[in-house]
């Protein structure tokens, strides 16, 4: 299992809010997990906008993660949700990904943290939102 730790505990210079970000530590991936997004089902587009625009601590580069970034943090183990831990808040729904699905360019990939499922879904319906950056 990936060892994932909170990022203040990782980080110990940084003022990062430990309830609001994991720090994966396999794939320095840095995953939002605030409660104030937990619910927060938007159109692909919205998600694009709301990653672009948010702000935790000195971080600010935050995008949508790609199908194999997100599958990266499912555990198959799991049920309800279906996500390592260290991940606190989290809705057993679809959440979107950057990656599109090859046979049509209006659907994307996304994954479904109940049982961590892959499903393709239309950009503009409603999904789930889980922001990501990439650490230096």
């Amino acid at each position: 299992m990936k060892l994932l730790l909170l990022a203040a505990t990782l980080l110990l210079a940084s003022n990062i809010n430990a309830k609001d970000v994991v720090l994966d530590t396999g794939t320095s991936l840095l995953w939002q997990d605030a409660p104030d997004n937990k619910d927060l089902s938007i159109t692909y587009p919205e998600a694009q906008e709301y990653c672009s625009k948010l702000v935790i601590a000195e971080y600010s580069d935050f995008r949508l993660p790609t199908l194999y970034e997100l599958q990266t943090i499912v555990d198959y183990a799991k049920y309800k949700p279906a996500i390592l831990e260290g991940f606190k808040h989290v809705a057993n729904e679809t959440y979107w990904t950057t990656t599109i699905f090859a046979d049509d360019s209006q659907e994307l990939w996304t994954i479904n943290f109940k049982k961590g499922e892959r499903s393709v879904k239309a950009k503009h319906y409603d999904r789930n939102v889980r922001c990501v950056q990439k650490l230096q």
